[in-house]
């Protein structure tokens, strides 16, 4: 109990999820959306929420050496659709950009991703923020890409950042499972509210042990040594920061 209030940022506001009805979640890799969501995306699910899930890659890159495996991509196909089933993922798609490459398949990744946005319609997109959380280079294009859209052609869509506390970032990087990337501060967006998760957490452990393929990459640092279910059981909330675009400037001469 005294760690769950540890890491606990009271002071950051709780909202209630039922207020969205079609949630979009997109990341870069399969469990992306597990280790930074997983417990939102399946409370979303449970309130009757329409959840799509959206990778734009086959992250044939999810290895130690980082080396191209086709046969990994297939894999990990196959652990995205096992967790997003445990989620309650009302529809996944994969897509097969290159693992590593989005930022400089732009042109491709852009108009593809602005048609499955408007095709889903939803009234909350949840993604990365600025700083890609650890500055991988697709979470990076990831979000870059996604908040350009929004604000352009998708701003009736609400954007939320998954973020962390500055408590909890300190611990990770202590632990050496985030980078202490002196640029990323500059970037990383400050919660500006809270998820309670409770008994979600269990589909969430359920899902980030589907990804059999990358149990030596999710830990990292002195995660490595420690079971993904302790830390997880701990986290009651998860956090995000609310980059939705600014509402429509009223028609010329009304609100003067």
């Amino acid at each position: 109990m005294a760690a769950v209030l540890l890491i606990t940022d009271r002071s950051v506001p709780v909202r209630d999820p039922r207020r969205f009805k079609n949630v979009l979640a997109v990341f870069p890799h399969a469990d992306d959306e597990t280790v930074h969501c997983g417990g939102t995306l399946a409370r979303f699910a449970e309130t009757g929420a329409r959840v799509t899930l959206l990778l734009l890659t086959g992250g044939e890159r999810g290895n130690a050496e980082g080396a191209i495996d086709p046969a990994l991509k297939a894999v990990r196909g196959r652990e995205a659709e096992q967790a997003a089933a445990i989620l309650g993922v009302t529809r996944l798609i994969q897509e097969d950009f290159g693992d590593g490459q989005l930022g400089q398949q732009t042109e491709a990744v852009a108009p593809a991703l602005s048609r499955r946005i408007a095709e889903v319609n939803p009234d909350l997109i949840l993604t990365y923020d600025l700083a890609g959380f650890d500055g991988h280079e697709d979470h990076v294009a990831c979000s870059q890409l996604l908040t350009e859209l929004c604000r352009a052609k998708f701003a009736a869509a609400a954007l939320w950042y998954v973020a962390l506390p500055a408590r909890l970032l300190r611990l990770l990087v202590l632990v050496g499972q985030v980078a202490d990337d002196s640029r990323a501060p500059q970037r990383r967006a400050t919660p500006t509210h809270r998820i309670f998760i409770g008994p979600a957490c269990v589909p969430k452990i359920r899902a980030w042990a589907a990804y059999r393929s990358q149990r030596g990459n999710i830990g990292k640092g002195l995660g490595r040594f420690i079971p993904a279910g302790l830390p997880v059981s701990m986290l009651q909330f998860e956090y995000f920061a609310d980059a939705s675009p600014p509402p429509y400037p009223p028609p010329e001469g009304e609100g003067e």
